[in-house]
């Protein structure tokens, strides 16, 4: 079952190197150079954020309870009252992009998950001397792995921005009578639009660096010991 396993893994490893991971780098330099991460979009982004903040109607423009505490009162610059925020929507630009983002970031994830299983399943018993191969495999493991949690990290960096958004939109709902809340949100907005433009450059980079580190070591990855001295167990 075990060396079932094996093969089915050292497949999926030949057959994402020899077939996809060129075609892979291609489509993200096309990604990452398409209209839709472009840099120019950053005005269209910072409309898309003011107009995701909806305003309640000029016939109730204060909350409840405000109306009751200030019902003989104006406020300081004449009008009847600041408009009220009934709701803030998110960003369908930055929500477009991150769509897009999102499932390279989970394929890439899954297929070094695979490879530095793979290269686990390689190292052989521990022994005395000619351990050089198997330091070849221990640093290549450290090094997919490394790429693996950077890719993990990025994904949750994805759903943060959800969370870190929305306690800014509640603020800006609380206080809507502060412009630097507003901005807030709009530049937090663009910042997660130049990570997502980021990430399918770094995605390349990872790619290149994992097909690269293979290929330099694969004969030391596959048979870490040298022939000559496995037979002499």
């Amino acid at each position: 079952l075990k060396c079932l396993e094996l093969r089915g893994v050292l497949f999926i490893y030949k057959q994402w190197y020899q077939r996809r991971v060129r075609g892979k780098m291609s489509e993200l330099d096309k990604l990452s150079k398409s209209e839709k991460f472009s840099l120019s979009r950053e005005v269209e982004i910072k409309k898309a954020s003011r107009d995701s903040i909806v305003y309640a109607s000029k016939g109730d423009s204060q909350p409840i309870a405000k109306r009751k505490r200030n019902s003989d009162s104006v406020s300081e610059n004449g009008n009847d009252g600041i408009r009220t925020i009934i709701r803030v929507n998110q960003n369908p630009v930055v929500n477009e992009v991150t769509a897009l983002i999102q499932p390279e970031i989970r394929e890439a994830s899954e297929y070094f998950g695979k490879i530095k299983m793979w290269i686990q399943l390689q190292v052989p018993k521990i022994e005395d001397g000619n351990n050089f191969g198997v330091s070849i495999q221990e640093d290549t493991i450290s090094e997919v792995g490394s790429y693996f949690e950077y890719l993990r990290g990025a994904y949750d960096e994805c759903a943060r921005y959800h969370g870190t958004r929305g306690k800014v939109a509640s603020k800006v709902a609380k206080y809507p009578e502060l412009d630097d809340y507003t901005q807030y949100l709009s530049e937090i907005d663009c910042k997660q639009f130049t990570l997502n433009r980021i990430l399918t450059n770094e995605l390349k980079m990872i790619y290149s660096c994992v097909f690269d580190i293979l290929n330099k070591n694969s004969e030391k990855i596959k048979q870490p010991r040298s022939q000559s001295n496995i037979n002499l167990y």
